[in-house]
């Protein structure tokens, strides 16, 4: 390769490194970025764990690492650089939102990643030397939250995602794996009888290695090569069907429409337009939640700090359009929505994602809804037992009424003849 070359293809790949990033371009309205947390340690340990006890893991089970947080910390400093025209560098509660589920670790990593995109300066630095500053932080408890957290019980989706598992694909999912499961079984010394499971075990065997750790000899002819299709399917089940995307992340689509929305009808100077940028901080499930409801989920485990963004542009009063972007690496890649690519039309970008797009209140009274109705044999119980019931109805009727007859006649008695009394 001639020496002149070289130069010229670092400045190529400068230049075409952020070919659709839409870096701080004029008409850039809005940003909403959904996060993974940063490393953390594993959740629980498997009973046969030679790691298990706690003074191998700098922080308790579960627990954001500080590897995690720099992780994080750079994350904050990308986005800073990606949209340093677009979001001042002097902090606004008019200009960002930020959210987090209500778990140490997504906590953590929400203040470790603001704290690499707003580095205090001029009016906000408020201690010498501190590189630091305090910014708001929105929660609620997980039961409560279908939003983001999407863990507040739904009983409909209890019942979909149970009758998935019990389908063909699924029930031969188990059958083609009945050894691998023994084998897991025996040597973790816990149940492993579905891909959860396997899944929960991978993610712990990821995390050791990820931390220099020596895994068992057991793990060699398993791991990470015939868990891993297996777990990486896992993380698609939570949203298989359209029922179960619409119920598990159709309250999040509904806030993003309406959000977006929101910022092409308010003008700008009005005194409660929607802060112009918005971070969602959440979990692996998360992140493969969304991007599968929408058809973009190519099979993973999301690593930590993957991110997907969705940016609203405004290139004239009206029209507007939306870029979905994933950043599982180095950097962000456009997603490509089924029959809307890039500069997808926000009106559009609503159509497609109104199958499974729901408020709050219709996501209540589906989750509470009867569903007997969708397996024949389920009608066929219910009609029996209502059969069942009228019958006992007009047993009891009849009952009743035959005890009143002998009851009313058992009242008249016939007075004694005089004549022969």
């Amino acid at each position: 390769m001639p020496k002149f070359f070289l130069p010229f293809l670092t400045t190529l790949l400068v230049i075409f490194a952020f070919p659709l990033c839409s870096c701080s371009p004029s008409d850039l309205d809005a940003v909403v970025v959904i996060f993974r947390h940063g490393d953390r340690t594993p959740i629980r340990p498997y009973e046969n764990d030679p790691y298990k006890n706690r003074s191998y893991w700098p922080v308790d089970w579960g627990m954001l690492t500080n590897v995690g947080k720099l992780r994080h910390y750079d994350l904050g400093q990308y986005f800073r650089q990606r949209y340093l025209d677009f979001l001042p560098t002097i902090y606004s509660e008019k200009d960002i939102y930020v959210r987090s589920t209500d778990v140490d670790r997504t906590l953590m990593s929400a203040e470790a990643n603001l704290a690499g995109l707003y580095p205090p300066v001029n009016t906000d630095i408020w201690k010498t030397g501190l590189a630091w500053q305090p910014i708001p932080i929105h929660s609620i408890p997980e039961k409560l939250d279908a939003v983001l957290a999407a863990k507040k019980p739904c009983k409909k989706y209890d019942i979909l995602l149970k009758k998935l598992f019990q389908n063909e694909y699924f029930r031969n999912v188990s059958h083609v794996n009945r050894d691998l499961y023994a084998y897991l079984t025996k040597y973790a010394g816990e149940s492993i009888d579905n891909i959860r499971h396997l899944e929960y075990l991978y993610n712990t065997l990821t995390i050791e290695t990820l931390n220099n750790y020596t895994l068992p000899n057991w793990t060699k002819t398993v791991f990470p090569s015939k868990m891993q299709k297996w777990a990486e399917l896992s993380f698609a089940t939570d949203t298989y069907t359209t029922e179960l995307a619409r119920l598990k992340t159709g309250p999040f689509f509904n806030e993003l429409i309406k959000y977006f929305t929101n910022r092409t009808v308010t003008p700008k100077g009005a005194r409660y337009h929607a802060p112009r940028f918005v971070i969602n901080s959440a979990h692996d499930t998360t992140i493969a939640n969304l991007l599968n409801s929408i058809g973009a989920f190519e099979y993973h485990c999301p690593p930590y700090t993957a991110t997907i963004i969705f940016e609203l542009h405004k290139p004239t009063d009206n029209t507007s359009y939306i870029n979905i972007f994933y950043k599982n690496t180095s950097e962000a890649v456009p997603i490509k929505l089924r029959n809307c690519e890039n500069n997808c039309d926000l009106k559009w970008f609503q159509n497609i994602l109104s199958p499974i797009s729901l408020n709050l209140d219709q996501w209540e009274t589906e989750c509470n809804s009867l569903i007997l109705f969708d397996n024949p044999l389920n009608l066929y119980i219910l009609l029996c037992a209502l059969l069942g019931a009228m019958g006992g109805i007009i047993g009891l009727i009849f009952i009743v009424r035959k005890n009143a007859q002998k009851s009313n006649a058992s009242m008249y008695t016939q007075l004694p003849d005089e004549e022969y009394a």
